[in-house]
């Protein structure tokens, strides 16, 4: 299987928020701060996450519902205030604003959502004035996906430059060490076994995650092996070793990269817990199905249609092998067997999280086909998928 293409429509946009009525801002701020005592905890929260505000704009789903850790510069709007980049900002509760028409660059710990995909009564909302912002910013009672992204503040204060190289340092400010060298250390977390990344850069089937404590990097393009070490990028047994990288540094979609010239094996931080202790192991949901094309049902799908199916997780390539079935239905036989088509090419875009079923005959007119994920399929930490099944009557 290689990758040829991009399909991804699933992609939203980041919508910068500006203000369009400032009639009733006040109350909402202090409604804000109210809420920000009474509410109970927004979520459930994991592991924190150091990023920045490109990565957010461009992986709102990964990150909703995560606590995150930023560096970004924070202005006032009145009594609003934001996190603002080059091209986007996010707009900061709990945290005070600065002085109109001033900048302050600031750490700042937070909740991230993307209010759009929260319902009303969802209990992640109860105390907070998401109506009310989206109807004082956006003029109507609820804001749709990507309309109003929201930081809810834990914890800020002023950034203080550092002049170490860290995994930290690397994520929090990645512009500044684009196209340089460095040596960073971290843990190996294989091809992104732990969900610690939103996608895979799919540049070599080498690629993985270098982890320290809050911040994540992909290293790619090089095998994780060399002088008394090679580690597979599929094996968890393996994600205990520690190693250091030296390599340049590459920004891609969001996420830090970083093409090594030698990897070798390091020792892990003092603080942490001896080396044998085992590592512990965060199972990830199930794999879904999350977007077909054609949809399910559909009718008068074209005889030369591509069908494509997007799942929420990274998929495991070589699983998708002997485990789809592809027949047209309601025929006299019930054997999928006997009316099973085998005419079709597989392909798995990782980059988008994509599976692609080429036919290489136009499929019959005015017939039901099927498609069937058999539970082989798996995502990359091995948890399988729930079986499933397209259908759609394919047109003159």
């Amino acid at each position: 299987m290689r990758e040829v293409g991009t399909f991804s429509p699933f992609r939203h946009g980041f919508n910068v928020i500006r203000p369009q009525q400032r009639i009733g801002v006040v109350l909402i701020i202090l409604a804000v701060l109210l809420g920000s005592m009474l509410a109970p905890s927004l979520a459930q929260l994991g592991a924190r996450h150091a990023t920045t505000l490109d990565a957010l704009s461009k992986h709102p789903l990964f990150f909703h519902g995560k606590q995150v850790i930023i560096h970004a510069d924070v202005i006032g709007d009145g009594p609003l205030a934001y996190l603002v980049g080059d091209t986007n900002r996010v707009l900061l509760l709990d945290v005070t604003p600065p002085p109109e028409g001033l900048r302050e660059h600031m750490e700042v710990v937070g909740v991230f959502y993307d209010v759009g995909r929260l319902e009303p009564d969802d209990p992640r909302a109860a105390g907070q004035p998401f109506e009310r912002l989206s109807q004082s910013l956006l003029n109507r009672p609820w804001p749709g996906v990507g309309q109003l992204s929201v930081l809810i503040g834990e914890s800020s204060r002023a950034t203080t430059e550092s002049t170490d190289v860290t995994l930290r340092t690397l994520v929090l400010a990645p512009s500044k060490f684009v196209a340089q060298g460095v040596t960073v250390t971290g843990r190996f977390r294989g091809r992104n076994l732990y969900g610690d990344l939103p996608e895979s850069p799919s540049k070599s089937r080498y690629d993985f995650v270098l982890v320290s404590a809050e911040a994540a990097v992909w290293i790619v393009g090089r095998e994780p092996k060399g002088d008394g070490f090679d580690l597979d990028v599929q094996a968890r047994t393996d994600t205990g070793r520690w190693l250091d990288v030296t390599g340049e540094v590459r920004l891609v979609n969001g996420m830090v990269l970083i093409e090594p010239g030698s990897i070798t094996l390091a020792d892990p931080p003092d603080r942490l817990v001896r080396p044998d202790t085992p590592v512990e192991v965060r199972r990830l949901p199930q794999p879904e199905v999350i977007f077909s094309a054609p949809l399910d049902g559909d009718v008068d799908v074209p005889p030369d249609t591509t069908v494509r199916i997007q799942f929420s997780r990274d998929m495991t390539e070589n699983s998708f092998t002997s485990q789809i079935n592809v027949y047209y239905a309601n025929e006299a036989s019930t054997d999928v067997e006997q009316m099973a088509l085998t005419d079709f090419e597989v392909e798995y875009l990782g980059r988008n999280r994509v599976l692609q079923i080429r036919f290489v005959e136009e499929l019959d007119p005015y017939r039901t086909l099927s498609v069937d994920l058999l539970d082989g399929i798996t995502a990359s930490d091995g948890v399988p998928i729930k079986p499933w099944t397209l259908s759609f009557f394919v047109g003159g």
